[in-house]
């Protein structure tokens, strides 16, 4: 949270998240699918297979954490937070975005200024860092989606 509150102080960003951290060596995470075919009915969602290591996404608890805060301010209002469904017909659930845009590109979207999502959706800046941490959170909280299961 320190970091958050630093990054946006010192970018001036209105309407922007952020956030520094010091330089960590990411953990290759790959979270894997349930492995039953058929989950008990007590069995959490099955998991959407992320290479975090391979896309350079920090997966520390820290990064995860900050992600989280930027996502609860900028992202929740329309997309829920954690396992909550989304609030808008046409903003997927957080956990299932990761399914609709591959990581990079939605990196690289935001990064570059293009607009993501649907047409009201606004416009974010969140820096090299805040996209960082916001992909860890991601990655963390992604499930497949009922349909492609």
């Amino acid at each position: 949270m320190r970091h958050l509150i630093f990054a946006i102080a010192a970018a001036g960003l209105v309407s922007a998240a952020g956030c520094t951290k010091a330089e960590d060596k990411p953990v290759a995470v790959a979270v894997e699918p349930a492995a039953p075919a058929e989950p008990a009915p007590d069995a959490g969602p099955e998991r959407l297979v992320i290479d975090a290591e391979a896309l350079g996404i920090p997966t520390d608890a820290e990064s995860i954490a900050d992600g989280r805060e930027i996502a609860m301010h900028q992202c929740s209002n329309c997309h829920g937070l954690d396992a909550e469904d989304n609030k808008r017909a046409d903003a997927p659930p957080l956990r299932y975005v990761l399914s609709i845009y591959e990581p990079e590109s939605l990196a690289e979207n935001f990064r570059a200024g293009i607009h993501v999502g649907h047409a009201d959706m606004p416009d974010f800046v969140f820096g090299d860092l805040g996209m960082d941490v916001l992909l860890s959170y991601l990655v963390s909280i992604q499930e497949v989606p009922p349909a492609q299961q």
